[in-house]
């Protein structure tokens, strides 16, 4: 990454019922018995039959409120382990690899998806050079710069390669490659160069290299970084103008546009001309919306990089930037710490089943998130299990890497965590899911910002930033999970 509404009653499309009628009536058919001159009449009358064209809900609109929130939710995890418990429970739709990773990561990554309810995204920057967590399981190889003083098909069989091996670890998605231009905005040794043109053909021959080889591919950093006044990680970061980014950096994102790319992830920067002041295009819905879909062409899915980026954090918290982002246009939202990723489960849920959220674009996201994993009709079974979940009632959003013991100060239960747990309760009721025990509980009402920090250091509601900044090491990225 930049290194980051209630009718609770599930709804079925609508019913659509035809009736055919027919009624066929013989009269007068004759029939000689014998030598006889009799007639005989013979009348037929079919009954009406009612024939019902009735349409089934796909897997998005079968999935009760939790699961359509927790499909729309990927939590950055330092190890795989660190999540095994929110994704037995359901309460995300996926994780995203920060950091070194064990040689043992794929194994890890196998027990922690093993109890999920529903297939679990699992995501890695492993775009080769110095972002490489999974150095320790896979053989290392070149970066983009060097990358690009070969050819664009050499580097796509660098990739190619690469990627099937880290399909087989049990990665889904790959969060590469960098379609940015230029050293910027933290992504100093990260493109292939610093002309977009010549960034497009890497870009154009690396996307179905990947696709080959069973991975997810996220073209990143939309609208491009590279010229951007500084990371996103540091605060807000502006790239040049809108009309600037269209003559130069967004020619490698259309490119891949037009080419099918299936998933583009957007990047935590202000766009003058474009988004509001000190607003990152994650959370502009003139951003996501208005430029990357409906100018640009772009209907695949939307991943907003990890909002734990003090760029968000200085205006709002994550789980309101992850609200803001949906209902921007975003798909998927990337945050990261454990109290981050309860409070976002709870208020995106509570976003869809009070209607702050706009059902039907819900539904496009989570179908498009489920799409992704391989759903494009009903999923059944998923249902069955999420609701089976939901019936016991309680749900815990601990990510096992923090205290678990309530030992915060809060009190909210013997031997659980305070901090992280939620309530999420059977869509047979009508109940809004809470059941925090913290006094700062996330409020019901739609989503404030605040005016930015003009210099970034240590903002509240950051505490997620550490998990993208923690990893120093030489392999790990610039400070966050994309």
């Amino acid at each position: 990454m930049g290194t980051h509404r209630p009718d609770r009653t599930r709804r079925s499309r609508p019913v659509t019922t035809a009736w055919a009628t027919l009624a066929i009536t013989a009269l007068g058919a004759t029939a000689c018995v014998g030598t006889t001159t009799a007639q005989v009449e013979v009348t037929t009358t079919t009954s009406l039959v009612e024939v019902s064209t009735t349409l089934p809900p796909d897997c998005a609109q079968m999935l009760p409120p939790e699961a359509q929130a927790a499909q729309m939710i990927w939590a950055v995890v330092e190890s795989p382990d660190e999540a095994t418990e929110v994704l037995a429970d359901g309460t995300i739709g996926g994780i995203v690899l920060d950091g070194e990773q064990s040689s043992e990561v794929g194994d890890q990554i196998a027990e922690a998806v093993a109890d999920a309810p529903m297939r679990v995204a699992v995501a890695v920057e492993e775009e080769g050079g110095g972002v490489q967590p999974l150095v320790n399981a896979l053989d290392a190889i070149p970066g983009p710069p060097q990358q690009g003083q070969g050819t664009p098909q050499e580097a796509a069989a660098t990739m190619g390669d690469h990627a099937s091996a880290v399909a087989e670890l049990g990665v889904t998605v790959l969060l590469a490659p960098t379609a940015d231009a230029g050293s910027g905005g933290g992504m100093g040794g990260r493109t292939y160069s610093s002309d977009p043109a010549e960034v497009t053909p890497f870009i154009d021959a690396v996307v179905p290299a990947v696709e080959e080889s069973g991975l997810l591919p996220v073209v990143k950093h939309w609208p491009g970084i590279g010229s951007a006044d500084q990371d996103p990680i540091g605060g807000t970061a502006t790239v040049p103008s809108l009309t600037e980014l269209q003559a130069a950096d967004l020619l490698p994102f259309q490119a891949a546009i037009d080419a099918g790319v299936p998933a583009i992830l957007v990047g935590n920067v202000e766009i003058p001309g474009l988004t509001q002041d000190g607003e990152p295009a994650t959370i502009s819905r003139a951003a996501i919306t208005g430029e990357l879909r409906e100018a640009q062409g772009f209907s695949g899915l939307v991943v907003v990089d990890d909002l734990s980026e003090q760029a968000v954090t200085d205006i709002t918290t994550q789980d309101q930037a992850a609200e803001l982002a949906i209902a921007a246009g975003a798909d998927v939202v990337i945050v990261a710490g454990s109290e981050a990723v309860a409070d976002t489960t709870r208020r995106l849920t509570d976003a869809i089943v009070s209607g702050r959220l706009d059902r039907g674009q819900v539904e496009a996201s989570v179908r498009r998130a489920v799409q992704a994993k391989g759903f494009t009709g009903e999923c059944l079974d998923q249902v069955s299990a999420y609701n089976g979940i939901l019936r016991s009632n309680a749900t815990s959003t601990t990510l096992p890497g923090e205290d678990s013991s309530g030992s915060d100060g809060d009190s909210g239960g013997s031997g659980s965590s305070s901090g992280s747990s939620t309530t999420v309760e059977d869509t047979s009721t009508e109940t809004v899911p809470g059941g925090s025990d913290r006094e700062d509980a996330v409020s019901t009402g739609p989503p404030t910002t605040k005016a930015p920090r003009s210099s970034g250091s240590g903002s509240s509601g950051s505490s997620g930033s550490s998990s993208s900044g923690s990893s120093s090491s030489g392999s790990s990225n610039s400070g966050g999970s994309d």
